[in-house]
């Protein structure tokens, strides 16, 4: 039974894992020639995400903010009519910002490879085939 090999690909560069070795080539302003690694060079393959903490914090503070500003929540401790126009595009456009970035670290992750010529980094890779890469090398890994 033939195996395909499984790929993936970052903004700086591509992966291509075959039943014996690593490809890395760059792409873009990154390119390079395409080098192989052969398991027994390769310590790891990580998968990272980064935190989505942050950003939803953040977003939903804004949410707060943009709710009792138009609403004039707090109309017993300081009025907003005056500023309510002002605030809420700004408040909005963070709030959506945020929204983007969450859903976007969600959506990509970061894949680093440590092997004896030094780590290297592919950077926004979809999340599935990274994580379909990374299981496949435990596994090809293992056999050897």
């Amino acid at each position: 039974m033939q195996e395909e090999p499984i790929s993936c690909r970052g903004i700086n560069g591509s992966i291509n894992l075959t039943k014996d070795k690593l490809t890395i080539s760059g792409v873009g302003l990154s390119a390079t020639q395409p080098h192989d690694i052969t398991f027994s060079d390769v310590s790891s393959v990580m998968v990272e995400r980064k935190s989505v903490v942050p950003l939803t914090t953040i977003m939903f503070l804004a949410i707060i903010v943009l709710v009792i500003a138009k609403y004039n929540l707090l109309w017993f401790i300081i009025n907003l009519y005056g500023v309510e126009r002002f605030i809420t595009p700004t408040v909005l456009v963070i709030a959506i910002a945020c929204g983007v970035s969450s859903v976007l670290r969600l959506m990509f992750v970061n894949v680093t490879i440590r092997s004896r010529r030094g780590p290297v980094t592919l950077r926004l890779v979809p999340s599935r085939p990274a994580k379909r890469l990374a299981r496949r090398f435990s596994e090809l890994s293992a056999r050897s």
